[in-house]
């Protein structure tokens, strides 16, 4: 009896392995500590980084690989930073504090936009794939960021979150009298053009993909649907020991941060209240409530499906990709073709058919479709799969949008 207790207890960690049937690699346990302490702060969690082993002997680091000591990735600047006794009393004063080498040139002849960020914890930013601000703070204390960078609209925005961990490998932290506390993630943005005119924040309209979940004690509860990479069914419960916690782990897809990457297919966001995720006594969001939640436009906190067990999120967004205010931002005439995406026909208003010109290119510059005389539907059948932009010049003005087609 004994030896078949024995062999079944040896079969049972296979066994459940093998109900686990998604795409991602599956660890088990903690991590092995390669970097102690990142980042030191005054009264801040330990800030460590690893790496763990996954059943398919694929290696990953956790919580993620990041660029904080990339020296060639600059710093965003603080809107309020107790760790840096940054605590300035409004945005205003922030940025008064700015002499201008703060500001990231990704088009030279561009307007400077100005990105007000509160994270939790963690956050890389780029814009068209250019690196332009990384969070000050990788873990606590809680910070809030200003991030300004000169470009062209349409910009796409792309951001890798990242909820600190201070048990490597299994999401978790000690909180409450326990050791292993699932903590929880979200991020919210507010972008403003040179005239301090909002024009995005962060909601539902953003795509947001998971890409490290856990603790998970249950490989039969995670669940996917199309790209959607799911864990709502999943368990949370704290305790003191983890060591039989799991982890799912995705690799980053190349190219994420570009602005010719493919998103089309990625979830979008969820949002969720400053009460979930627990701000409402934090300073460094509360001393800016006149810019995350400004009555006329008021700011989301957005991460994947599962604020609490996703851990490793990438969020994209394209500023007037929908709506395609033109270059001339005094004109309030807009472009809004349709559908987009797009996979067989598009759309122009019949506003446009004074037009000199149409003209279509790839994310590479190069054309392809150009017309002289105005069309109401135009194929895109043929076309590659992939981001692309219509340019429609009128007599004085000329208008842009992003278009996908797929």
């Amino acid at each position: 009896m004994r030896k078949f207790i024995g062999l079944f207890s040896w079969l049972l960690p296979s066994f459940v392995f093998c109900q686990y049937t998604g795409t991602g690699s599956v660890t088990q346990g903690t991590g092995t500590t390669t970097t102690t302490n990142l980042y030191t702060c005054s009264a801040g969690r330990v800030t460590n980084l690893g790496t763990i082993t996954a059943t398919d002997n694929s290696v990953w680091t956790v919580p993620a690989v990041v660029n904080f000591t990339n020296s060639s990735f600059p710093f965003a600047s603080d809107l309020n930073n107790p760790c840096t006794a940054a605590n300035y009393a409004n945005a205003a004063a922030a940025l008064s504090a700015l002499d201008g080498s703060d500001i990231v040139t990704v088009d030279t002849a561009g307007e400077v936009i100005t990105a007000f960020i509160f994270a939790d914890n963690y956050f890389e930013m780029y814009i068209n794939g250019v690196a332009v601000g990384k969070d000050n703070v990788p873990y606590t204390q809680f910070n809030s960021n200003i991030i300004r960078f000169k470009v062209n609209r349409p910009f796409s925005i792309a951001m890798h979150l990242v909820d600190w961990e201070e048990n490597l490998g299994i999401g978790t932290e000690a909180n409450g009298g326990f050791t292993n506390h699932a903590g929880d993630g979200g991020m919210v943005a507010v972008f403003k053009d040179s005239n301090n005119n909002i024009i995005a924040t962060t909601g539902n309209n953003w795509k947001a993909q998971t890409f490290y979940t856990s603790p998970i004690m249950d490989l039969t509860c995670p669940t996917e649907n199309g790209t959607s990479r799911l864990s709502s069914n999943c368990t949370i419960q704290d305790s003191n020991n983890g060591s039989s916690y799991y982890a799912l782990h995705w690799s980053l897809p190349n190219g994420w941060m570009d602005e010719s990457f493919n998103d089309t297919d990625w979830p979008l966001a969820s949002t969720y209240t400053n009460a979930t995720v627990g701000v409402n006594n934090k300073p460094a969001y509360t001393n800016f409530i006149d810019i995350f939640d400004n009555p006329n436009d008021d700011a989301e906190f957005i991460w994947s499906t599962n604020l609490v067990l996703d851990n490793e999120v990438i969020v994209r967004y394209t500023v007037n990709g929908a709506t395609g205010i033109m270059e001339d931002e005094n004109d309030h005439h807009r472009l809004n073709l349709y559908p987009n995406p797009a996979s067989s026909d598009i759309h122009l208003p019949s506003m446009l058919k004074d037009c000199v010109s149409i003209l279509i290119y790839n994310a590479l510059g190069e054309k392809v479709y150009e017309s002289n005389r105005y069309a109401e539907t135009i194929s895109v059948v043929g076309i590659p799969l992939g981001i692309y932009f219509v340019e429609v010049k009128l007599s004085d003005i000329t208008l842009k949008q992003k278009l996908i087609v797929n």
